[in-house]
Formats: structure tokens, sequence, C-alpha cells
């Protein structure tokens, strides 16, 4: 018999349907001299601090406990909610008609470990093999098994998942635990190798609109007519448009004899657009999110794992944890199979020709996964909207790559007004190409036909006032680009500069994202992330610099990507994270305490307050209202009014008055059983508090008079010699 290792239970039902292990059992399939089991993802865990002694780490955290970095070995141990498919795993692999087994995981770093951790704590003694597929048809199931690799050749790859994993355990549990003790202020604060640099991108991209100055340029626009319709053009004087100041706009424009305009230059040209590359897993989270508000990078990756696994006959899509936008030139076969049958019956199929172009075919640009694309099997009627839509951007993608490109007619005019010259663009669609497969229309920019000579009247040339814009927020689409490129401006298609060099990796990045909105450090407000005062205080805070430093990062899943290919050793890159570790806590150990500020303030409905969220069992509030545009004071927990016009500190209400918080200088306590007004039974509220803060008076409607009788007034105060606040009604009875 031949024992099969599958990652999850939908694979494992793939590959038996295949090899005809009909009879389901209990955590596995058996038949046709196969069994084939799975793992349920990670079924192996590192152990925990409190693992190791539970005598001295169990309770609550000491910062004599940290760095924490075991002394002699790592350990493991089984998830207990997962104990069951392991027994059942390790009972397989101690049967004595089991000649070897066949790893069938996930086809990368994570897949490799993850059946790694489960043999080795089974202590299988039985040979391993390796099946290496994209996806799991008939076809490739048969071509994996006819070309195993030996376990051995999987090394490299094996030690890379270990010492990630390793690596993000040392860092999380030292520095989530040590910045908790030290900076948390009752708060747990989440810190890890991927999390912190993305929050920073989001932190550095809010300094930059926050901290943007808006600058007014001008240029000198034209308007022309000729007989055959009107356009306009641009001043340009060599490269630049662009006049910092009006007055020298106006002196140009002035000094223009416009009795006379003349075509200089006529030029015509024709563009190709050609299709977008095939999609890797970012590419493809940021053109799904980007266009449909109710998805999220996470949820694009839970579509395609679904269409991935397949519903039991194979996958519909190959491998999505892929950070490549080209295809293996082994795959040429393949991809011409599939794209025959993936185009049959589509309305634009007679424009869909087969060819083996380097824009699609590269192996030099191919990590390890190919780009994502369908696969010869057919999706059924029966998926659910969200695998349409992911399935058919994937499938469109694919088919708009061996499609003609899009051709335009690019004409560029010059027009001559005295010795100036002024550019016009214009711009029209010839050939549609790919873009009939999204029925898409250029916009065009048509001008009237001109030629080379032809006379022209001036309308107009006035200056045109433009403004520099900020950088935009950003969004998950670009977010993402920006954890793959570690923040620099690298165009999608080139795979040489950053290679291995990103933050995180395509199969990890949209869960970061999700927990960095999670634990608080950034929000969204539509599509756009945002830092909050909680990400702030950290970046500004947490002394630990090179962790928020995307190069720091970016080198560190380098090194990892260079021990996967053998050329970095294992030893030195945990030897070099080890000492790090023990830098750093212990800086942060000896550094100086800021407490980050990690309190909300909410607003208590019951007590009718807006208090420290750690408060809200003292007030005894169950479902509190998170304070948005209120000004809280974070000492207190209280609502900021106003400004004091004493001293210019804050007014803040408390039960008993609206008072400034520098109320013993200043003597600013106004008391709400204030006895004048309570005579006229009125009692002092906010809308009084902002009026005598800026004006020292106030209009007061409705105060009672001694006859009964309702009438307005006006009062205002002043600072008696005894330091405190006294009124006085200035109109009415």
């Amino acid at each position: 018999m031949i024992l099969i290792l599958a990652e999850k239970p939908s694979v494992a039902k793939t590959i038996a349907s295949f090899l005809k292990a009909n009879a389901r059992k209990e955590g596995y399939f058996e038949g046709n001299n196969y069994i084939v089991t799975y793992a349920v993802g990670h079924l192996i865990s590192l152990f925990d601090m409190k693992d190791y002694d539970k005598e001295r780490y169990s309770g609550s955290w000491k910062m004599q406990n940290y760095p924490f970095i075991p002394e002699d070995k790592f350990r493991f141990k089984v998830d207990k909610s997962k104990n069951k498919q392991f027994k059942i795993i390790k009972d397989l692999l101690k049967r004595d008609d089991i000649e070897y087994i066949i790893n069938a995981t996930d086809n990368d770093r994570e897949g490799e470990l993850i059946s790694f951790l489960i043999l080795m704590m089974a202590k299988n003694k039985k040979p391993v093999k390796r099946i290496l597929v994209n996806e799991w048809t008939p076809e490739d199931i048969t071509r994996g098994m006819s070309a195993l690799k030996d376990d051995s050749e999987m090394r490299n790859l094996q030690a890379a998942g270990y010492t990630r994993l390793i690596t993000d355990w040392l860092i999380g549990i030292n520095f989530t635990c040590a910045a908790t003790l030290k900076y948390g202020n009752g708060k747990l604060l989440n810190i890890g190798r991927v999390i912190l640099p993305t929050v920073k991108l989001v932190y550095d991209r809010d300094m930059e609109i926050k901290n943007f100055k808006p600058e007014i340029y001008y240029e000198i626009g034209g308007k022309f007519e000729h007989t055959n319709g009107i356009y306009t053009g641009k001043y340009k004087k060599g490269k630049e448009t662009k006049f910092d100041k009006l007055e020298d706009a106006r002196a140009i424009i002035d000094s223009i004899d416009r009795s006379r305009a003349e075509i200089l230059d006529k030029k015509v040209t024709m563009t190709k657009e050609y299709a977008p590359k095939l999609f890797s897993l970012t590419s493809l989270q940021g053109y799904i999110t980007s266009r449909y508000a109710s998805f999220t990078s996470d949820k694009v990756l839970s579509v395609c794992q679904s269409l991935y696994e397949g519903k039991g006959k194979g996958g519909y899509i190959t491998y999505p944890r892929t950070d490549s936008i080209y295809l293996e030139e082994s795959l040429v076969d393949k991809a011409k199979k599939t794209l025959e049958i993936v185009k049959k019956g589509h309305p634009c199929e007679d424009n869909i020709k087969f060819s083996k172009s380097k824009r699609v075919f590269d192996s030099s640009k191919v990590e390890s996964h190919s780009a994502i694309i369908p696969t010869y099997i057919l999706p059924p009627q029966n998926l659910t909207g969200d695998e349409k839509i992911v399935y058919e951007a994937i499938r469109d993608r694919f088919l708009a790559n061996f499609m003609p490109p899009a051709e335009y007619e690019n004409t560029e005019i010059i027009t001559g007004v005295d010795k100036y010259k002024f550019y016009t663009k214009g711009k029209v669609l010839v050939v549609k190409g790919f873009l009939e497969i999204y029925n898409k229309e250029s916009k065009a920019s048509l001008l009237p036909r001109v030629e080379k000579g032809d006379s022209v009247d001036v309308v107009d040339i006035v200056p045109e006032e433009k403004t520099t814009t900020p950088p935009k927020s950003y969004t998950e689409d670009t977010l993402l680009k920006a954890m793959k490129n570690c923040g620099k401006n690298v165009p999608d298609d080139d795979t040489s500069v950053l290679s291995g060099y990103s933050i995180g990796t395509s199969a990890t990045r949209a869960d970061v994202l999700k927990k960095i909105k999670q634990v608080g450090y950034v929000n969204k407000k539509g599509k756009s992330y945002y830092i909050t005062d909680l990400g702030i205080n950290l970046v500004e805070i947490f002394p630990v610099k090179n962790l928020f430093d995307v190069d720091f990062t970016g080198k560190l899943e380098k090194n990892l990507l260079d021990i996967q290919k053998g050329a970095f050793s294992r030893k030195d890159y945990l030897n070099m994270v080890c000492a790090f570790i023990y830098e750093s806590v212990n800086e942060i150990k000896h550094g100086q305490a800021s407490p980050i500020n990690t309190d909300k303030i909410v607003y208590n409905p019951k007590t009718k307050k807006y208090v420290k969220e750690s408060q809200l069992k003292k007030y005894g509030s169950k479902a509190p209202k998170a304070a948005s545009k209120t000004k809280i004071d974070p000492d207190t927990g209280l609502e900021i009014i106003s400004s004091c016009p004493e001293c210019g500190g804050d007014i803040i209400e408390s039960d008993k008055a609206f008072a400034c918080k520098n109320y013993k200088n200043c003597g600013f306590t106004l008391w709400k059983n204030d006895s004048l007004l309570a005579k006229y039974k009125k009692k002092p509220n906010k809308t009084m508090v902002k009026s005598i803060s800026k004006s020292k008076k106030a209009k007061v409607k409705g105060m009672v008079g001694p006859d009964g009788n309702k009438f307005d007034s006006e009062i205002e105060y002043a600072i008696g010699p005894d330091k405190k606040l006294h009124l006085r009604i200035l109109t009415g009875k």
C-alpha cells in the first residue's frame, strides 16, 4: 500500500477519486492499493512558553522572563482540537502494509512545513516521496505520480518553512509580551515581523497627506479655431509647462502677437496596448477589491482556494498562492489545451488564438509557481456568486493574453503663435483587440482634421491655475502592491529588482491586512486605509525601529527565500534573529517607559458619560457606543466642551460642573447648581458654556421669574478676588 498525505480533505477526496481509492473511512480513503489521508491545515504547533516550564512561566507575564529563547531546542505539540486526525495519520504510518508515503501537501513553503512537522511528530520511519503539481486535474496527478521527488530534495524548502515559523514565534512572543508590559497601558500590543512595517506604510502615507501643503502653479492654455473645428493646446518650452508665478505666465501671454497662428507640425503614430499580464495573487486581490466593495483580499484568497481545490473532480484554477505573472515555458502545451477548451463558445472565440509569447511564457521570471490561470476542467453552473466573479476574472485575463493588442491612432499637433509653440494631443481607438473581451470602449480625444502649414485663428490664450494634490490614501490594492515591493515604486512586470524582497508573501499579506485592522492599528473609510491613534502612538513610541523598517523586513524575507534555494544557512539566520531579539528586548526593558494611550473613549448610555473603555465594568455598561467626533480629555475620559476664556485650557464637563483643567490657577468653574441660575430655574448647559467661552456672555431663554412668567435674558461672568466664577444678569428681570 502507498499512503498519500494531502493538506486538506477536499484535495484528498480529489486524489482518491482519481486513484479509485473509493472506500471512505474515518479520516482517510482506501482502495486500489492506495490510502489517501489528510491534514486539516496545521496539526502541529510550537510549545507555548508555559509548556517549557509551567511553574516559571504560567500566570501573568513578567518582564524578567524576557527575552525568552529556549535553552536546548524548540519543541512542538499536537493541536488539541486536531489530535484525533493526527492520531489517525500516525496509526496509518505504522501500518505494516504501507511501503512508502507520498507527500501531497501544497507545493510551497507552508505546505512542506505542515507535512514535515506531522511526519516528525509521528516519528515516521517509512520512505517519503514528494508529488509536485500546481493543480489537481487528472492529467496533473498522473504527471506528478510519474515524476515523484525524493524527500531529500525538499530539505531546503523544509528548512525555510521551519525557519519562518521559529522566527515569527520568537519575534511575536518576545516583542508582544515586552511591549505590552512596558507600553501597553493595560492593553495587548500585537507585535509581528510583518505587521509593523505594514502599519508603518500606512502611517507614513497618512503623515504625507497630513503635512502636505498644496502649491498653486500656472500653465498657459491656448484655444484655436480651424475651418474644420476648434481645439486647445498647451504652451511648452522644452519639457516645461509650469510657472510658479502668475505674473510670469501673464508676461508671456501679454507679449504674444495673436495676429497669426499656424500648424507648424502634425504627427500621426500608431501605438499598441497589450492585455495586462496574467494574475499573481497580489494583482488578482487588487483587481477584485478595487471593483467589488464586498471583497477583501483575504476573501479573494479564500475563494481562490475553493476554486483551486474544486468539488471532487479536480480544481478549476491553478495554484493561487503565487507572486508570478508569467507561466513556465514547460506549460506551453498545457496552456494551449486549456485555451482551446475554455474559449469554446465565448463571444470572442474567433479572436482568441494561441501563441507562444514571451509576454506569457518566461521561465526566467517564475520563482516557484506560475501565474494563476484556469485549468481545462470547466466549473459547474452552481458556482457561488463570489466564485463566479473570481473565476471569470482569471479566465478573462487568461483569454485576453491570447488576443490581439488594442491599437490607437495618436495625433500630436504643434501650433505656432508668434514665436511660441502650443502642443495638442489626441487619441482614437482604431482596433479594439483584447478590449473586446471586457466590452470596453476607449475614451477618444478627437481633433479636427488639420494639415501642416494650415492657418488657424487664435480664440484665446489664458493662464490656467492648477494646484498640486496630496498623495492618495492606501487602498487594499495599492497597499498589497506596496507590501509586495517594500514600498518601492516598481512596475508589476519587473521581477528581477525585488526578487523575494517583500513584506510577507502572497499567501500571508491578506491575513496581515485583516489583522492590523482587527487589533486597531489601522482602520478603513470606504476603500481607504488610515492610521488610528493607537497606530500612531505605536509607531512613534515603540523603540525597536528595525521592526518598522520595510528594508529590514524585506531582507529577512529575502533571506528565507535564499534558505529555500540553499544559498543561505538556516543556522546563521536564526543566530542573527536571536541576537536581534536579545539586544532589542533588553533595550525595551531598560529604556524609559512612555506608555501608549491604548484606552478607547466610549459613551456609557447608563451613566450618560464618556469614559475609558477599561472603566466600563465600573460603570456597568454592556453596550457602549464609540465616541466619534466628540473631543475627549485623555486624562479623565470626560468630554472637552470648549477652550477656557481665561487661560486657553480645556473646559471639561463632569457630574457637578463645567471646569477648566487649570481651574485652580484661572478660577473658571461653572457649577451645575449655580445659585443665580437656580433662582431662575435654569442650569448651565454645553451651549451656554461654549458661548461664554467665546464672548464671556451667553443668551439664556426661558428663565422663570418669581411671578412664574418666563423671560429671555443675557448673562455674563467674572472671576472675583476669591478666584471663583460669578454670574450676573445683564438684561431681563
